[in-house]
């Protein structure tokens, strides 16, 4: 087997993006003296997350309606402004520069929407390093699911097995592993309680291996 393409899932992996939203989560309920459900939280994390649904769960245990455009649009300035801080992940340049030094395919699957990945990714510049950008808008359904893998490998016209996928949480793991890639976790501070026993290598950081040698594990 030889791996000629490479997919990377965007929040928590690219940008650790999924530390400061907690945190931003965390700070809006202990404004209101009410614990945040990271449990609950952290079941949604690769998959399309409904804002909505953690602030109907804080004026359940407050017990009163709030505003929640209000309440929604203070938790989005503070969440944008710490994520705003944040670097590429370790080893995620490094990467990128050698998959177009070694020609191979590069993609980016993440079932945020277009809108933010693509600011991102702007705002970073490394938009021009992805030979394709697919985000929830473009499949049938968010990952878990298989169906923005399965997009992004028909694309690149090669096999699903001859395809590395890097993702940081199980939902993203298990969308990888249904569509048929080599999946490899390398998680985040907050998904690192995660079980991902299912994936084929589990990385603390693309620091810690090359992508050639990665791709040498797996040839």
């Amino acid at each position: 087997m030889t791996i000629k393409g490479i997919v990377f899932d965007f929040d928590g992996l690219i940008i650790d993006t999924e530390t400061p939203e907690l945190k931003a989560w965390q700070e809006l309920f202990k404004s209101y003296n009410i614990d945040f459900p990271f449990q609950e939280y952290i079941q949604n994390i690769g998959m399309t997350y409904d804002d909505a649904s953690a602030i109907k769960i804080l004026e359940e245990r407050l017990g009163r309606k709030l505003d929640q455009n209000a309440v929604f649009q203070d938790f989005k300035r503070r969440k944008v402004a710490l994520i705003d801080e944040e670097p590429l992940c370790d080893g995620i340049m490094d990467y990128l520069e050698t998959a177009r030094e070694l020609g191979i395919k590069v993609g980016l699957a993440s079932s945020a929407k277009l809108e933010w990945v693509g600011y991102h990714i702007k705002r970073k510049a490394i938009e021009p390093y992805f030979d394709v950008v697919y985000t929830v808008e473009d499949a049938s359904a968010p990952k878990p699911d298989p169906a923005l893998y399965t997009l992004t490998v028909n694309t690149f016209g090669l096999q699903p097995h001859e395809v590395i996928a890097l993702e940081d949480s199980y939902n993203g793991i298990q969308s990888a592993k249904a569509a048929g890639l080599v999946a490899v976790a390398v998680p985040n501070p907050v998904t690192k309680v995660f079980d991902f026993s299912q994936a084929d290598l589990i990385l603390d950081s693309l620091a810690d291996i090359s992508l050639p040698d990665l791709m040498e594990k797996f040839a």
